[in-house]
């Protein structure tokens, strides 16, 4: 009897140390997956970056050389265009180790500042001599920045030869790549920046207005402790963290950048506002799966997460998806706000106060977060009844545009940066949709913007 029982314990034990190797090799092969997932972002991000700068560097140079206003305005508002992706595969990059926001600024500013010369060209305005030839400057700057990306893309995967330096059709294969080697690269190109002068000009990127951006409603100082705990809260990940630091970031609005790192090494970043503890931005870098929610569904948790942190009165504006197979999506919410004209109220939408809620697709959950917009404007304060009526307004535009709907008054950021209150009117012309801008208060027509709607969102341009 007793070597029967000694052996159904062998058997036993022999069961529970099959059933404990199984699941540690299944536990390896899921963070095993969730880093190949990761590496495989790091790396589209990388490539999609370098197109999108070589396409700046082209376009810019098109812009130079077109003899025609049309058509130079046409190239400026292209390398803009490319600037944006650009900034958005920045920010995918994962980088811990290398701080990129002098790179992302840099990109923000040409971009900006091809905005701001193509609007000079669309308004007939002249462009100075001087005013090409900083666009020249900046030319020689992003084909700069366009070779350091390659070299840096080479180096991280040598053997993949493109124009880029490597190829970004077999990304299945995720061939990990060197930190040391990313790390050495980045920091080069942080050198390359840190060295470039930025613009002179008026923009919402320009180097005074960045400057002069601070906190709308600052508070009393918090703790580092403080802001830890806010941090968390706020973004409710529900995670326990094998590490957590807190930083000093000194800037236009000082803050505390709280990180978290999980036992998988995804981290989440939240920057806290100093003064007065207000969330500034948040980030959740864990891998996702595959897409399982509709963006209806996204959509519903985006406003659940506002409602549940008190900003129930703002309105969607616009969603986007990073491509068709993304696994996450994007809504950009606007504050409003209300004035009484006459004896009748009505709604403003203040565009300049704006948030951004990123939401996976896999499981709902907010990974992204950022309020610096909202927090650093405060057009809400300044709001004067308008002088010209919706109707007036209406009068000005083209009598072969198609009215859809009732108009809206907003308060919209000109491309210097400037707020003006403009009354929205949203247009079909053939088969494109435009929303046009007239100035509630001059009546002149300030803005035109196409809409742009598809599977991947519904963007203006």
């Amino acid at each position: 009897m007793g070597s029967k029982r000694k052996g159904v314990a062998v058997w036993v034990a022999t069961a529970i140390a099959i059933a404990a190797l199984i699941f540690g090799v299944t536990q390896f092969r899921q963070v095993q997956q969730l880093k190949i997932r990761g590496e495989v972002a790091r790396q589209r991000a990388l490539f999609n970056l370098i197109s999108h700068v070589e396409n700046m560097e082209g376009n810019l140079a098109k812009a130079r050389v077109s003899s025609t206003p049309a058509q130079r305005s046409t190239f400026l508002t292209a390398c803009w265009s490319h600037s944006q992706a650009a900034q958005e595969n920045i920010s995918l990059m994962g980088m811990t180790t290398v701080d990129l926001s002098a790179m992302q600024k840099f990109v923000a500013q040409v971009g900006d500042y091809c905005m701001v010369l193509s609007q000079k060209l669309a308004r007939g305005d002249t462009v100075a001599p001087s005013e090409w030839q900083t666009l020249g400057d900046c030319e020689t700057q992003v084909k700069d920045l366009a070779r350091a990306l390659a070299e840096t893309g080479a180096n991280a995967f040598p053997g993949r030869g493109s124009r880029a330096g490597i190829l970004p059709f077999n990304l299945a294969a995720a061939v990990p790549s060197s930190d040391e080697t990313w790390f050495r690269g980045f920091s080069e190109i942080d050198s390359l920046i840190q060295s470039v002068p930025s613009p002179a000009y008026d923009g919402p990127f320009s180097d005074r207005a960045l400057a002069s951006k601070s906190l709308a409603n600052p508070g009393p100082e918090i703790t580092p402790d403080e802001a830890k705990r806010i941090a968390f809260e706020f973004m409710d990940s529900g995670a326990n963290y094998g590490s957590v630091r807190v930083e000093n970031i000194d800037g236009a609005v000082a803050a505390f950048m709280v990180t978290g790192k999980r036992d998988d090494g995804s981290e989440v970043f939240v920057s806290v506002a100093r003064a007065g503890g207000a969330v500034l931005w948040g980030m959740d870098q864990k891998s996702r799966a595959g897409a399982r929610l509709d963006v209806d569904a996204a959509r519903q948790a985006a406003r659940a997460f506002l409602d549940q942190k008190g900003m129930d009165a703002l309105i969607e504006t616009g969603w986007r998806k990073p491509g068709r197979q993304a696994g996450r999506v994007v809504f950009t919410f606007a504050e409003t706000a209300h004035l009484t004209v006459g004896s009748k109220p009505i709604s403003v939408v203040l565009y300049p106060e704006m948030v951004k809620v990123e939401v996976a697709l896999d499981t709902g959950d907010i990974i992204g977060y950022d309020a610096t917009a909202y927090l650093t404007n405060a057009v809400s304060t300044e709001l004067k009844a308008p002088l010209v009526s919706a109707r007036e307004a209406r009068a000005v535009l083209k009598p072969d545009l198609s009215v859809a709907g009732e108009p809206r008054l907003t308060v919209i950021p000109l491309v210097s940066g400037r707020p003006v209150m403009a009354w929205e009117f949203r247009v079909t012309h053939k088969e494109d949709t435009y929303l046009v801008y007239i100035n509630a208060m001059t009546g002149k027509e300030e803005m035109v913007l196409q809409m742009v709607i598809d599977e991947t969102g519904a963007l203006t341009m």
